[in-house]
């Protein structure tokens, strides 16, 4: 494929030119002349190696296209070639906008031999002057072919996936402790990895070509960050940086390095927490500005995969492996930046978002967090956008779990609240039996959410434009992927997870509100998920919702075996089977790829991990961590044909065929050698790739 302004598009291998330069001549004949030569199709044999006509210094092939064009300019539309359809039979109008058909898709150009023999009786011979002639209504009733379709630089029919190497920093440091003591703590590096592993499945299965994956290594001061200091005012900022930096010495000497009255069970800090952090707000950053730019040629939905999680997190305190409130900065800075005045966040995690919750009340200012809340002087005089929030989760699970939880996190895990200028829903998950029972609960329960945000949104656009004030919302989605079928049996100890198709169709309905709302706009941040089954197999059917639509998803793409084998590709001990029949299954393409975004260096299989450092390698394989790269280059047919998807928000719904025989128990246990990690000063030190760890 060429290179972005090479002159060159896949759809129609013309090159890009210009009627005048066409009729006139070009500054650079040679390179039409060899962009001709290279579509041989569209040529005459009599036009020599060159395919120019001498007497008019163009070839052959642009005067009959050009003679055609003229011919089907003075012609009743009746009589011309039809154009090639834009959206595929059965497409779901549910997840277009309500704007006009987009029109990025080129109609078929003709060929020469389809076109010699087409009526032309223009006046004069001179097609320059037969053209210019043309009257302006004459060409609009006639349009020509297009010869320039969407560039390739234009993604917004995509979805972008944003990976954050920085995230590894935060790490588990208390080296001291027990292996078992380590088992507990399940909010670590890893799960970024098994993250990676799904969106790997989910770009096999769809084709790269739908996404564009990138690796952000933008960071923010958060001391200085008006969005930071907005949702966390001056002084937690400021600790969490006072707390990071003293951290090390701590860890040295054996002690606990958070404050005694944090939960030290599930909150930690080390020497490179503050750049993970950094790093998690510049990912957000990045993510809010592609979804919210007004360029229009970048895509409008995005999965940032970061860690630690946020939606625990208050305004002053962190909670549940919480630290900063990745959501909520998100939706302030997209205020700040971009003019957002509302947003919804919908959080699917296991758990309540009683952080996310939290900010939403004190936002209204209904609710003061002034004593250990120190505000910003805030210059910017744009006021914080309205932020409604709707959850489902497992309300006897934490902050709200059986024998623990106080009368006020359970009443705070069941608001529902539609008055006082506050939008908070909340709706509990229940156990099922069947997929039928699981489908009612769905419609009849869970679909809650998005009424109730419609009507958020519904009011708030209403309201606006009685006003004439402006309007322009976002959804924002807590992804969390601990209800998952596939979570390990601790979390799910009170019987209540969800299908992994659920995550498909939650994020499809949410995409559908946001085209009816926001014009497509969708920021997903990673929060929960601690299995690596969980996570590969959630995010898999997470952005296969997010990009394809519901009816992409199979239920195959999730069955038992798959995800074993999924999940065997997340462990560290792994290798490529050597068979070739072995090779082209596509699990095993998806985690090769999934593994490919790792970053050089990476963590140990227990736990331990050095600070990441500014000299890893990017996890776009060969790209410095300084830049960013997009997969469209290397762009693969999909695994499954049927899985390609019409250009713009409308970006699906092709009926898919048969998923082939996966059952290949065989094709994940090929043995790897061990690698060695030191210990130098403290701290442990990866040899060796990664991917082939083990502890000596």
């Amino acid at each position: 494929m060429a290179s972005p302004g090479s002159g060159f598009n896949e759809q129609t291998s013309f090159p890009s030119f210009s009627f005048t330069d066409m009729l006139n001549g070009s500054d650079d004949d040679d390179e039409i002349s060899e962009g001709l030569v290279s579509s041989s199709s569209y040529m005459t044999a009599s036009e020599g190696a060159s395919g120019y006509s001498r007497d008019t210094g163009i070839s052959a092939a642009e005067r009959a296209f050009l003679e055609q064009t003229l011919a089907e300019m003075t012609t009743p539309p009746a009589v011309m070639a039809p154009e090639s359809p834009i959206h595929p039979v059965g497409a779901d109008a549910s997840r277009t906008n309500d704007g006009p058909e987009s029109e990025s898709q080129p109609r078929t150009p003709m060929r020469v031999e389809e076109i010699a023999g087409a009526p032309f009786t223009p006046d004069t011979t001179d097609l320059t002057d037969a053209i210019s002639s043309l009257k302006i209504e004459d060409r609009e009733q006639s349009p020509t072919p297009v010869l320039e379709p969407k560039p390739e630089t234009d993604s917004s029919d995509k979805t972008l996936l944003l990976l954050s190497p920085l995230s590894y920093n935060h790490v588990f440091s208390r080296d001291w402790v027990a292996k078992k003591y380590l088992a507990s703590i399940v909010e670590r590096p890893q799960r970024l990895n098994a993250s990676e592993l799904g969106i790997g499945a989910a770009m096999t299965l769809a084709g790269e070509g739908e996404f564009v994956l990138e690796s952000s290594m933008r960071t923010v001061d958060l001391n200085s960050a008006v969005h930071v200091k907005r949702v966390h005012g001056k002084q937690w900022p400021r600790m969490l940086s006072q707390l990071c930096a003293a951290s090390g010495e701590k860890l040295a000497e054996g002690k606990i390095e958070v404050p005694d009255a944090w939960n030290s069970g599930d909150i930690y800090l080390g020497p490179g927490t503050i750049s993970a952090l950094e790093g998690v707000v510049g990912a957000v950053e990045d993510g809010v500005d592609c979804v919210f730019g007004e360029d229009g040629k970048r895509p409008k939905r995005c999965f940032v995969c970061v860690r630690p999680p946020g939606h625990h997190s208050h305004p002053c305190a962190p909670s549940g492996f919480c630290l900063i409130n990745n959501v909520h900065v998100a939706i302030q800075y997209a205020g700040l930046k971009h003019g957002l005045t509302h947003a919804i966040i919908l959080d699917f995690d296991l758990h309540h978002g009683d952080g996310s919750q939290d900010i939403v009340w004190k936002l209204s200012g209904l609710e003061s967090h002034e004593e250990e809340f120190e505000a910003c002087e805030d210059e910017n005089e744009k006021s914080s956008p309205k932020v409604g929030y709707f959850s489902l989760h497992d309300v006897n699970s934490f902050p709200t779990e059986v024998g623990y939880a106080t009368a006020e996190n359970i009443k705070n895990a069941s608001v529902c609240l539609m008055a006082h200028d506050l939008a908070v829903w909340n709706v509990h998950l229940e156990p099922y039996s069947t997929s039928e029972e699981f489908d009612t609960l769905y419609a009849n329960r869970y679909s809650d959410l998005f009424r109730k945000a419609e009507q958020f949104l519904s009011t708030a656009k209403t309201a606006a434009t009685i006003s004439k004030t402006p309007f322009k919302s976002g959804v924002f989605l807590s992804a969390g992927f601990d209800a998952s079928e596939f979570e390990d049996k601790g979390m799910q100890r009170h019987g209540v997870h969800v299908p992994t198709s659920f995550y498909a169709r939650f994020t499809d309905d949410s995409v559908a509100l946001a085209n009816k709302y926001c014009d497509g706009r969708v920021l997903s941040l990673l929060e929960g998920g601690y299995s690596d089954a969980a996570l590969c197999s959630g995010v898999m059917s997470h952005l296969i919702g997010l990009q394809s639509g519901l009816s992409a998803w199979q239920d195959e793409f999730a069955s038992t075996s798959v995800v074993r084998q999924l999940e065997r590709g997340c462990k560290p001990r792994w290798n490529a089977p050597k068979s070739a029949v072995a090779k082209d299954n596509w699990i095993v393409k998806a985690i090769e790829l999934g593994r490919s975004m790792r970053p050089d260096g990476g963590i140990a299989e227990d736990g331990f991990s050095t600070p990441g450092s500014s000299a890893m390698n990017s996890p776009v394989k060969g790209t410095p961590m300084t830049t960013t790269r997009t997969l469209r280059e290397r762009r693969t047919t999909p695994a499954h044909k049927g899985f390609a998807t019409p250009s713009g928000t409308a970006r699906k719904k092709a009926a898919m065929p048969p998923v082939p025989n996966l059952d290949r128990p065989d094709v994940m246990e090929t043995p790897v050698g061990r690698t060695k990690i030191v210990k130098e000063d403290g701290t442990w030190k990866i040899i060796d790739r990664f991917d082939k760890l083990s502890m000596e």
